[in-house]
């Protein structure tokens, strides 16, 4: 392979074109496209979020997703990307994205990470929204099943000396879960990861972190957190997939009743703005019972509906307290199944409601398929 010499960048990333050049360190990386860029005007930090190739060293040839983020070295936010960065480097597991490079420099913070061709859970969930149907049930279990299989990967992480590290992800969401298009599935987001990590800068205590939409009650309400909190939001993930709609949105079917002894917005505040406010999510999730996800899943077998349950306990302590407890339990119900559930089927089914919900809009505007 020729060397490659790029043009020295001058711009921030977020100016950042398709065919420039961009060097992290002694790396070089040709932008393919510009997946987000931020708003004039936004508060920062501002993310600009880049696909590209890389042009050298080991992963040369190779895609790349480039997270950047500008704004004060001092922000929470790009503290704690750049920690959750360098934490998620040490990872080494099949579900698990891997990151290349943590690195900042005068413009921004750079967390380059492997990129996997396939679909997000969140691109999944519009297709099914546009049809009004869910994907497979069995569809849902095989990527729970590697989640949970991440997760208990993620947990169980220990330093160099053998110590664990206590970590949380604390970002599993629609989001931050893929789908390759040869049927791997990856769990990323790790910006927001708690761990005792020596040298780790710890959140305050009254910060809350993460995707809240898919937080466990006792974090919301109380500030406490461990691995459980895991399990829970991969219950949501699951439950809000099979729905068709997130557990919480309709305020008909949780009715919100006050938490007792709960202090909200006094106490506790979250680090970027919720999807609701911290005292109505707080209400809505103290009322989300178990007869209520039972109801959500009227319809799921039955030993579906008992890990949803157990998943979405309210007390930490009835949830599943491993991530391998989950995963066997998932396994469980897909070997039960009489034909067995494959990778190719999941990708297969991806592509039906891609192609479905495709047909759907060309349906709905007969120009679409003269552009």
């Amino acid at each position: 392979m020729p060397t490659v010499t790029p043009k020295p960048q001058h711009d921030s990333p977020s100016k950042l074109k398709p065919g420039a050049t961009l060097r992290v360190e002694d790396i070089a990386y040709e932008v393919q496209h510009v997946l987000h860029r931020p708003l004039p005007g936004q508060a920062a930090p501002a993310e600009t979020l880049l696909l590209a190739r890389c042009l050298s060293g080991r992963n040369a040839s190779r895609q790349a997703l480039i997270q950047c983020l500008e704004g004060p070295e001092d922000s929470p936010v790009l503290r704690h990307a750049h920690d959750g960065g360098k934490l998620a480097q040490r990872m080494d597991h099949p579900h698990v994205a891997r990151v290349w490079q943590v690195h900042a420099d005068s413009k921004a913070l750079y967390i380059v990470s492997e990129y996997l061709a396939g679909f997000d859970l969140e691109t999944v969930a519009s297709f099914s929204a546009m049809l009004k149907r869910p994907p497979l049930t069995s569809f849902v279990c095989f990527i729970g099943a590697a989640v949970a299989d991440a997760l208990d990967y993620v947990h169980r992480l220990e330093d160099d000396a053998g110590k664990p590290l206590g970590v949380i992800h604390r970002g599993v969401n629609l989001a931050n879960i893929r789908l390759g298009t040869g049927g791997e599935v990856k769990l990323s987001g790790f910006d927001v990861m708690f761990s005792k990590l020596v040298g780790r800068r710890q959140t305050t205590t009254n910060a809350l972190r993460g995707d809240l939409a898919y937080a466990a009650p006792e974090y919301v309400c109380h500030g406490q957190q461990d691995r459980r909190l895991d399990f829970f939001a991969l219950g949501m993930v699951m439950l809000e997939l099979l729905m068709g709609s997130h557990p919480l949105d309709d305020p008909y079917e949780v009715v919100p009743q006050p938490p007792t002894g709960v202090s909200h917005e006094e106490r506790l505040q979250a680090e970027q703005r919720p999807w609701l406010p911290l005292d109505v999510l707080a209400q809505r999730l103290m009322s989300f019972s178990p007869e209520q996800v039972e109801l959500a899943a009227l319809e799921q077998p039955d030993a579906v509906v008992a890990i949803l349950k157990r998943a979405l306990e309210r007390e930490p302590e009835k949830r599943y307290q491993t991530g391998a407890e989950m995963r066997d339990d998932l396994y469980a119900y897909l070997n039960s199944l009489p034909v067995p559930y494959s990778p190719e089927a999941a990708v297969e089914e991806v592509r039906h409601l891609r192609d479905q919900s495709q047909a759907t809009v060309r349906r709905a505007d007969p120009l679409e398929s003269l552009t």
